[in-house]
């Protein structure tokens, strides 16, 4: 937790009165440092402060406390919670939202619980304690492994749903837990936490520009970005990569509009903001990329991007890139060879990824980070040495065309194991057994170290495993997350264990069959995910 003196660094930070006020604790299940990065947590704090009969206030994962540590959850030596701006308990509050993005947080929010003082699962908790509510994208993937741990899920975009939630809390607090989770089921996309699961859910999509926060709240500490104003340029992604869920999930693509845009950077300039990050899925398909970016340089504001599809740069755009201070480029291949990049509907020739890092390199940025995954369905040993083929062509073509011979060529390259996911055409497919992929990190960890200049990254396949077990599974999983965020030692090996007695989870599934998360309606028919997956399972086909 951030003591006094980070919190008095903070610029734009809300504090109010509780007196006469309903009181949420807004948390996000990691640390610090992750939330004030998180945009669907910064925009939450504002859509719940902009009403004036609600105090919302912050809480994370302290930092020296991750579940399963030697303080963790299975201590009692740990402090109570206490949310940042007032110092009050967590557990005082009315309700709990928890605003999670990725699955493997599902174990903080265990002991985030259990440090408010709060029973971990829900049945356990009693009237006089606050609602535990979930939001974020994780809970429209697949909330399943959460059922028994929380109240109830905030489905969707929030933009649309925290003013009608507040309305409801605000006129039926005085009910009992029972009549207001009732209630509470009229919030457009609100999933009671029961199972098996009998409920119409509608999930509400949000108009983008009808709120962009014109508040914010720059960070302290020397983890935190306490220079960069992130301002969300589009939700959602046209391509349809086949693995991708948030091009799924986030359907339809929409961009903010550039007059929106400007006026919420005009006021985080405000706040003595000198940077801003622009954040998307999709920001080469915005198509007023370059009028935002000339206008930021015209405002004499540097900027980043959260990744840029290569094929979307040409010269006019690297031009303002370098004025506004971009150093380094993020692009995602995914694959090295073109026949799975095909198969992932990536839609990069390898021509294109070449001709197009040499430009940046002639323009004078030397800096690429390249994201690659392994453990695809048909994937071959050929398909990784395309990997490494790959990188080496990029940095060959590269020096070759940098701008100077003093520009240092410099390669970051992130491998990390293909994680099948919910509502998107890949969801069928297996996690590759773990022992392969430990091989195929170490062939090419060896094999990209080789040349020099290239620093690898690679994600734990345990790690990732997980990971997909929590994407795929269901309740049964909650007391999984209790024991595994008690055990203080050894938690690998607990994981392992836990893996391995759940491997229908990682297999194949069989398409024929109902699906656990079936119930939540997405944009995208079953019927179109799975004639896009079999073009991948019969990849040899599609491809003559």
């Amino acid at each position: 937790m951030r003591n006094e003196s980070g919190l008095s660094l903070e610029k734009g930070a809300v504090r109010k009165n509780w007196g006469g006020r309903f009181p949420i604790a807004l948390g996000y299940p990691n640390h610090y440092s992750l939330a004030m990065s998180n945009l669907g947590f910064q925009t939450i704090y504002h859509l719940l402060n902009r009403d004036v009969r609600v105090v919302a206030e912050r809480f994370y994962l302290p930092e020296k406390l991750e579940a399963g540590s030697q303080s963790g959850a299975g201590s009692r030596a740990f402090e109570p919670l206490l949310t940042q701006e007032s110092r009050r308990p967590v557990a005082e509050t009315g309700a709990l939202i928890f605003s999670i993005s990725f699955e493997r947080d599902y174990l903080n929010l265990v002991t985030l619980l259990q440090q408010a003082g709060l029973a971990p699962l829900a049945k356990d908790r009693d009237e006089k304690q606050p609602l535990v509510l979930v939001g974020g994208v994780t809970s429209f993937i697949n909330p399943l492994p959460l059922f028994p741990l929380v109240d109830g899920f905030l489905l969707g975009e929030g933009e649309s749903q925290i003013p009608v939630l507040i309305e409801t809390l605000l006129e039926h607090q005085s009910l009992d837990r029972k009549r207001l989770l009732k209630e509470l089921g009229r919030v457009p996309g609100f999933l009671l936490a029961d199972f098996p699961v009998r409920q119409t859910i509608t999930l509400p999509r949000a108009e983008v520009d009808s709120f962009v926060p014109r508040t914010f709240v720059a960070g302290s500490g020397a983890q935190v970005f306490t220079d960069t104003l992130l301002v969300e340029v589009n939700r959602g992604c046209p391509r349809g990569c086949r693995f991708c869920a948030a091009g799924f999930v986030y359907r339809p693509f929409r961009n903010r509009s550039l007059d929106c845009l400007k006026e919420a950077i005009k006021a985080g300039a405000e706040f003595g903001f000198k940077k801003v990050g622009l954040v998307g899925s999709a920001l080469g398909d915005y198509p007023d990329l370059k009028k935002l970016c000339s206008w930021l340089v015209e405002e004499e504001l540097s900027f980043s991007f959260s990744s840029l599809r290569i094929d979307t740069i040409d010269d006019c755009l690297l031009e303002l890139l370098q004025a506004g201070g971009v150093k380094s480029i993020t692009i995602a291949p995914e694959a090295g060879s073109e026949r799975l990049r095909l198969a992932l509907r990536k839609g990069l020739s390898e021509e294109v990824i070449l001709a197009q890092a040499a430009r940046v390199a002639a323009a004078g940025i030397g800096r690429l980070k390249l994201y690659f995954l392994i453990g695809l369905p048909q994937e071959t040993e050929a398909d990784l040495e395309a990997i490494v083929e790959l990188v080496k062509k990029i940095k060959k073509v590269m020096l070759a065309a940098r701008s100077r011979r003093q520009l240092n060529i410099a390669l970051n390259v992130s491998i990390n194991p293909f994680v099948p996911k919910p509502h998107t055409p890949m969801q069928w497919a297996p996690f590759a057994p773990l022992n392969e992929l430990k091989k195929k990190q170490k062939f090419l960890a060896r094999e990209l170290r080789r040349p020099g200049g290239v620093e690898v990254e690679m994600e734990s396949p345990v790690n990732a495993a997980w990971q997909a077990l929590l994407s795929r599974g269901g309740p049964e999983l909650a007391p999984v997350l209790i024991d595994l965020a008690s055990h203080s030692s050894g938690q690998t090996r607990y994981l392992k264990k836990i893996l391995a007695e759940n491997t229908e989870k990682l297999a194949a599934l069989d398409p024929s069959h109902p699906l656990p998360w079936d119930f939540i309606p997405q944009t995208t028919p079953r019927d179109f995910l799975l004639r896009e997956y079999r073009k991948v399972s019969e990849l040899d086909r599609y491809l003559d």
